[in-house]
């Protein structure tokens, strides 16, 4: 009974292109920012960044095959790259400080959730205990991909913050579209850049070929990076009309800084 309706959905959806369903994860994860914006603030968006960057890692475990990859591509990227949108919201509302607290938070959450889940392995599993073998497979960490992970998270992060609030000086506060693209485009470019070269190359005892850690980890899913950054525009506007407050940054900026 208690999966009588999340059971038929799963199936419903593992009918359908991984295209639409990569489409869909989006439209989830944009709703859940606006709505966890609105109702929280940035405690909504620290919430939203702490578990995405969790959920992220366990999705990258599964593969799937996408038209514009010869090879399956790990999952994870489209919800991972949302991350960026939710930290320019918070540059964008409450400025680069709040906007650093949140990736220190989701860095923190993310160390939290790893060394509970270590603890919770250690514990003798009891005969018969399915979940065991379960949690093995998704939660313990290869200590390379972690420290990568980590390092190109927090970097990456950081940079995008940086970025965004500079052009948004340098024009003014005006052109949001063009602060969130870029920002988002480059730092998901080195995020890209960084993960792959310290968890295939620097950190790996058997170093993968420079033609793979270029067409296949860096370029093989910055597509789909780049084509969540393009599609987070909207949804940094309607965090404006969220809050009530009309699109003129260099009017309103003072107003909504006060709103922190």
């Amino acid at each position: 009974m208690d999966t009588s309706l999340i059971i038929p959905l799963i199936e419903f959806m593992q009918t359908l292109p991984l295209e639409m369903m990569a489409g869909m994860t989006f439209l989830v994860c944009a709703l859940s920012i606006l709505i966890l914006f609105r109702t929280f603030g940035a405690t909504g968006i620290y919430l939203y960044n702490t578990v995405i960057v969790l959920v992220a890692n366990i999705q990258v475990l599964k593969m799937g095959n996408f038209w514009f990859s010869p090879e399956p591509v790990a999952l994870g990227t489209v919800a991972f790259a949302t991350t960026y949108l939710a930290t320019d919201i918070l540059t964008e509302h409450y400025g680069k400080a709040v906007a650093r607290k949140g990736v220190w938070i989701s860095f923190a959450g993310h160390i939290l959730m790893t060394l509970q889940m270590v603890m919770t392995l250690g514990f003798a599993a009891s005969p018969g205990d399915k979940a065991h073998e379960a949690m093995v497979t998704l939660y313990t960490p290869s200590a390379r991909i972690l420290v990568a992970g980590l390092l190109a998270y927090g970097i990456s992060q950081l940079l995008d913050i940086s970025l965004f609030d500079w052009i948004g000086r340098l024009t003014q506060r005006r052109w949001l579209w063009l602060r969130t693209n870029v920002s988002t485009l480059l730092a998901g470019l080195v995020d890209n850049i960084l993960f792959s070269t310290f968890a295939w190359i620097i950190l790996n005892p058997h170093p993968i070929k420079f033609y793979s850690l270029i067409f296949t980890y860096i370029l093989g899913t910055y597509f789909a990076r780049a084509l969540v950054a393009i599609m987070s525009t909207p949804i940094i506007y309607l965090s404006y009309w969220q809050l009530k407050f009309p699109i003129n940054f260099r009017d309103q900026e003072i107003e909504i800084r006060k709103a922190a």
